[in-house]
């Protein structure tokens, strides 16, 4: 580097200077206790509760709780608000977002009369299960036969009805057929649609066949992590383009299925918070 692109002493002293102007805390109230200080360099503000830090340092424990936890399931939500909670505790439902939180101490009067600094939270956060994700994704679309039969068969353990691995067997069927040419499907009175195919041989028309397959089949479903399993229908769907099978099933109101889901854990966070006076509010806290 030349001397040329060195800044001169006097602009790096005053950028220093500067820099220490900036970073110096200023104090919040009149007691000398609460400080803002701004990071000089990331323009950043802490505040600083120098009664906490002080107690901190005399102390090997913690002046009061607080902070922010995430729980996964209900009985672990309830577990964590039993242990922590008390009279000031707030509990909170967001019915779109799936979502819940305990406010431990929360800033409405307790009965004593002094409100909490609401700064200590434990939120549960629902997660939807592997099983739920896999059956949504293909919810609504038509696929090839291979496709539809690989998806059946790694989620084969969901499915309830048709009972004893007829659902498998199709999906099977489907693998061995996928180089016949499907012609029609017809839907029979008695539920089930029959696909229509010629299987060609040497270019020559070859035997014809058909494939049964059910209208609708039934699933065992957890939504979401640690809740119980909930039944949803399938209404199975097909078509027929050029010889060619595409297939696919639509569920049953799945959104349905996740709010009754929901309910319950809501009905579970009630039941176990039974001996704490925190009833769930409709809404969520600034």
């Amino acid at each position: 580097m030349s001397t040329t692109d060195t800044p001169p002493l006097g602009d790096v002293e005053a950028a220093v200077t500067a820099g220490q102007k900036i970073a110096k805390p200023a104090p919040l109230d009149s007691h000398g206790r609460m400080w803002a200080v701004t990071n000089p360099i990331t323009g950043q503000t802490t505040v600083l509760d120098t009664a906490e830090l002080s107690w901190q340092h005399e102390h090997e424990h913690a002046a009061r709780k607080k902070g922010s936890r995430t729980l996964r399931d209900a009985e672990s939500f309830v577990a964590y608000v039993t242990r922590h909670g008390g009279t000031d505790t707030e509990v909170w439902a967001d019915v779109k977002e799936r979502a819940v939180l305990a406010v431990i101490n929360g800033d409405a009067p307790t009965r004593d009369g002094n409100p909490g600094h609401a700064d200590h939270r434990a939120t549960l956060k629902l997660r939807t299960t592997t099983a739920w994700d896999a059956w949504l994704k293909l919810d609504g679309r038509l696929v090839g036969q291979e496709e539809f039969a690989e998806h059946i068969e790694t989620r084969q353990a969901e499915v309830i009805d048709p009972a004893g691995g007829t659902l498998l067997e199709i999906a099977s069927t489907f693998k061995a057929t996928k180089s016949v040419e499907f012609e029609s499907a017809k839907r029979l009175s008695d539920g089930q649609t029959v696909l229509e195919y010629r299987e060609t041989v040497a270019s020559s028309a070859g035997k014809k066949g058909d494939l049964a397959v059910p209208e609708t089949f039934t699933l065992a479903l957890a939504p979401f992590e640690g809740s119980a399993p909930y039944q949803i229908t399938a209404r199975l769907r097909t078509r027929v383009d050029g010889g060619h099978l595409y297939i696919g099933y639509i569920l049953d109101r799945p959104d349905e299925v996740l709010e009754a889901a929901f309910a319950d854990v809501l009905r579970q966070i009630t039941t176990g918070l039974a001996d704490e006076p925190c009833p769930i509010l409709n809404g969520w806290p600034a």
